[in-house]
């Protein structure tokens, strides 16, 4: 089987696909066949070096964190009724590989009926980042005016979506091109961090509560809050930030949510009321080009790598 490695942290472009020996089954396991894999900028970072300090990894190792894909086998001490079925998850290990072997039992969930693997792969990584920010972190509720930096991308398209469903006034930022999208996905007011005018629609916002970091971006971040006065930041994208006033606060908070969260969230694509957008399907031998793309252009949604094209269309009906 092919699998995605990361050699040394030579960046993106340091990426190699080597082909190594399918997994054996253990009585723990739950052998996968990987259907879609997100692009995460949790990936290049890591290819970067940038994360040793809260993540530290040991070279070479798969990229990839979440996945999703059809269970083909288990072993003897798992549930035999997987088999087949459609699940999403993550593996601490490495999910850029044409199978898993997952042996960790709460680390996969089953995909709801009318949720595509492509959509269930957006989850984590995404919307439950964007979970934990709105309803544990910050708490949102009606009487917040919630401001989201980077909300066209992979967590920010749940981010607005999510504080909507709070009941909250949302205002977002993206740039031009991504203006209407984020409309769409329910926000009250777009603002383009890339239109001349965006300071001066920055003093007219009036009172903003909270704000979500999802861009990663110091200097937008001190363009915002240079403009706004007392106010709680929470950012999934930056370490530390300091230029601050003394009534603004700030965190970086990426952290979990209870396991039967992530089946809330399912069944909440399921019915429709959150909607997971993928922009870009990428075959998996394309990982450099993906990445570069998805670090450099202004993504509507995530972006996916994806294997064993076959299983997809076989369950693409699920």
């Amino acid at each position: 089987m092919k699998r995605i490695i990361q050699e040394n942290f030579g960046g993106i472009e340091g990426l190699q696909i080597r082909t190594v020996p399918k997994p054996r089954v253990t009585p723990f396991s739950a052998l996968i066949k990987t259907s879609y894999v997100p692009i995460l900028p949790w990936d290049w970072k890591g290819e970067a070096g940038e994360l040793q300090a809260i993540h530290p990894v040991r070279l070479p190792t798969t990229i990839g964190y979440s996945f999703s894909g059809i269970v083909e086998e288990v072993g003897a001490l798992r549930n035999q009724k997987l088999v087949g079925q459609a699940v999403f998850g993550a593996n601490p290990g490495g999910t850029a590989s044409e199978w898993i072997n997952s042996q960790t039992p709460p680390i996969i969930f089953p995909v709801p009926q009318g949720v595509s693997l492509a959509a269930a792969a957006t989850i984590i990584g995404g919307a439950d980042t964007a979970w934990h920010a709105i309803n544990e972190v910050l708490q949102v509720n009606p009487q917040d005016r919630v401001l989201i930096l980077g909300a066209s991308g992979g967590v920010g398209q749940f981010l607005v979506q999510l504080a909507k469903r709070q009941q909250a006034v949302v205002v977002a930022t993206a740039s031009q091109v991504s203006q209407g999208f984020v409309e769409r996905l329910g926000a009250d007011e777009v603002l383009a961090y890339d239109d001349v005018n965006f300071e001066k629609r920055l003093r007219a916002l009036g009172r903003i509560t909270k704000i979500v970091d999802a861009a990663g971006s110091a200097e937008l971040l001190a363009t915002v809050l240079h403009q706004l006065a007392a106010v709680d930041v929470v950012s999934l994208a930056q370490l530390d930030f300091t230029d601050l006033k003394s009534d603004q606060t700030f965190q970086f908070n990426n952290g979990r949510i209870a396991l039967k969260t992530y089946a809330h969230i399912a069944n909440l694509i399921s019915s429709g009321e959150l909607t997971a957008h993928v922009q870009t399907v990428f075959p998996f031998e394309q990982v450099i080009a993906a990445q570069l793309q998805t670090k450099q252009v202004h993504v509507r949604g995530r972006n996916l790598l994806v294997f064993n094209e076959s299983a997809v269309m076989d369950r693409a009906q699920f």
